[in-house]
């Protein structure tokens, strides 16, 4: 999880009984979640990802430049702010099927959360207990919904950017099949390109690996090379970055479990891997929010 703003980040637990919005008053919880998250005044909680009762998982990812926001609230429609979006779909939605059938019916505002006086350019990877993922992104073109993606996403630019420049980076026809066949050949002749600091190369080191390789036989398996992946593409702190105005780099990494709801997460500058059963955190945490680490 990159972020351009000094801060610390903690595990997660949202289990309050409602959240708030900033422009749409108080809404339901209906599905608790457990995530990466940070205080932002005294009372509000800015959540980057998490994974809810249902198995849904999303995650934020910066998307500057390209992010478009409407200026004013749209009537009739449900109104949120981006750092509003991440909380209605985790604590309001089952699946992925649900979230897309629920789109139409908001808007997106760039207007100021309920604290901090920024508006975050923001795009959205989600994913289900089916396998499904989902990308959302706010661009000059509207709310747009790419449902067939790999499920890879970094920072800027857009997905189909991100995409084109992978199957030219690859040299073959922009089908599925035939970008998994390259990237299968570059895994196994360990010649997959190393990611510099840029969303570009970030995204290609981790779309030739998840293509390319095999399926692994179980979730400790998966979960360790999930945790190499991030670990490879993370940007690391250096403390020099506390003289630029852009403190981005990746501030924790974390693995979302849709199957077991389960999230692990370790700091940026620790390698001590946190693990959290969310159906077990319902039950030590009930009818609160709660940093767990």
């Amino acid at each position: 999880m990159d972020f351009p703003v000094r801060a610390k980040w903690h595990p997660t637990l949202i289990n309050s009984t409602s959240y708030q919005t900033a422009l749409s008053g108080t809404r339901k919880l209906i599905y608790p979640y457990v995530g990466g998250g940070r205080h932002v005044g005294n009372t509000h909680i800015l959540i980057a990802d998490g994974v809810n009762t249902a198995g849904l998982s999303c995650a934020e990812l910066m998307f500057p430049i390209k992010a478009h926001y409407l200026k004013k609230a749209v009537s009739g429609k449900l109104n949120l702010t981006p750092q509003d979006f991440l909380p209605w779909v985790l604590g309001e939605h089952i699946s992925i099927a649900e979230v897309i059938a629920d789109l139409d019916r908001i808007a997106l505002i760039g207007k100021n959360w309920l604290a901090g006086n920024e508006v975050f350019a923001f795009h959205w990877i989600l994913a289900d207990q089916t396998g499904r993922t989902l990308i959302v992104e706010p661009t000059i073109n509207g709310v747009e919904v790419i449902a067939d993606s790999i499920g890879v996403l970094t920072n800027s630019p857009t997905y189909p950017e991100h995409m084109k420049r992978f199957q030219q980076r690859l040299a073959v026809s922009p089908t599925i099949s035939a970008l998994k066949q390259k990237a299968h050949q570059i895994v196994l002749t360990q010649r997959v390109p190393a990611a510099t600091n840029t969303p570009t190369s970030r995204f290609l080191e981790a779309a030739i690996i998840k293509l390319g390789s095999a399926t692994l036989p179980n979730q400790f398996a998966a979960r360790n090379r999930l945790f190499n992946i991030l670990n490879a593409v993370a940007i690391p702190y250096q403390p020099t970055m506390n003289d630029h105005p852009n403190f981005n780099y990746t501030h924790y990494i974390s693995i979302l479990d849709t199957s077991n709801q389960t999230y692990f997460f370790t700091y940026h500058d620790s390698n001590q891997v946190f693990s959290f059963s969310l159906p077990e955190l319902l039950d030590h945490y009930p009818k609160t929010n709660q940093f767990l680490a």
